[in-house]
């Protein structure tokens, strides 16, 4: 990969593209209201909630130093400006989909790096909370807080931790056939968790984007969060979609037209720029409409 796919913490410590995001049929930008949120009132119709890694964080290397949490924009915060839904990110950068419901499991770095920005007495997250998203997604819940939408997005953190640990050929694709199917049987345990707690609105698992070089393994990446998605009943954002017609539509690849963060050499990040945000919001939103 063009560069180190490890997530890295700065010990101390955006302005949004202008490609438009075109709102699906079924959530309001004008009400905030999904078609699962019609008739009911109050909480129910301006909350979202996101779940994730440092995609839904909005983590970009070019705004870590210094860190400060409200510089990183993503598509969560996208998704709630253009349907007025108050939304509460409760994404982490270097979480797995495995550590989105348990303290103990792999982690790629989140845990660590809460715990010394708390420790330091420094703000990390959008959304502050002691134990896993999962838990924090509840406590809201449990609060009276309804939201008409919550996403997943998770994996992103195994497939880094398989690209760091691989010595030999061979080593990233077992790795991957090793945790592929903890991606799904974690995301799996995300939703049944959420309706457990009494959430019966709409749920979007988020797949992720071609990155140049790593095209088939992302894929099956992607395939193990839908199979997710169908296990339990919920919807699935196709977001490799979106971005191969939109890079096919310029001429290029996924770094060469925009939707990556780029850095002065030319080359890109694995993190999506926000013009890439602004399609996962778009296949979030249209997701969620079906």
């Amino acid at each position: 990969m063009r560069r180190s796919i490890r997530f890295r913490v700065i010990a101390v410590a955006a302005c949004l593209a202008s490609a438009a995001v075109f709102l699906a049929p079924g959530v309001s930008g004008a009400s905030g209201r999904t078609d699962e949120s019609r008739g009911h009132r109050g909480h129910h119709q301006r909350a979202y909630f996101s779940l994730g890694d440092s995609v839904p964080f909005g983590y970009s290397p070019l705004l870590e130093d210094p860190w400060i949490p409200e510089r990183f924009v993503g598509y969560p915060e996208i998704i709630g400006k253009h349907t007025r839904l108050k939304t509460t990110n409760f994404a982490c950068p270097g979480q797995t989909a495995q550590a989105l419901v348990s303290l103990d499991a792999l982690d790629n770095g989140c845990f660590d790096a809460r715990d010394f920005f708390r420790g330091e007495g420094l703000p990390f997250l959008h959304t502050d909370y002691d134990a896993t998203q999962v838990d924090a997604a509840i406590d809201a819940l449990h609060s009276g807080v309804r939201p008409a939408l919550i996403s997943v997005q998770g994996g992103g953190g195994e497939f880094v931790l398989c690209g760091d640990a691989a010595e030999e050929p061979g080593d990233f694709e077992a790795c991957l056939a090793d945790q592929l199917p903890k991606v799904t049987d974690s995301l799996v345990q995300v939703v049944r968790s959420l309706r457990a707690a009494g959430y019966h609105g709409r749920v979007v698992l988020v797949g992720y984007y071609p990155v140049p070089g790593l095209p088939d393994a992302l894929a099956d990446l992607d395939v193990a969060i839908e199979r997710a998605a169908r296990r339990t009943h919920v919807a699935f954002a196709d977001v490799a979609a979106l971005f191969t017609r939109y890079a096919d539509r310029h001429h290029g690849d996924t770094c060469t037209t925009g939707l990556l963060v780029a850095f002065d050499d030319g080359e890109c990040d694995i993190h999506p720029s926000q013009i890439g945000h602004r399609l996962i919001a778009r296949a979030v939103l249209e997701a969620a409409a079906h």
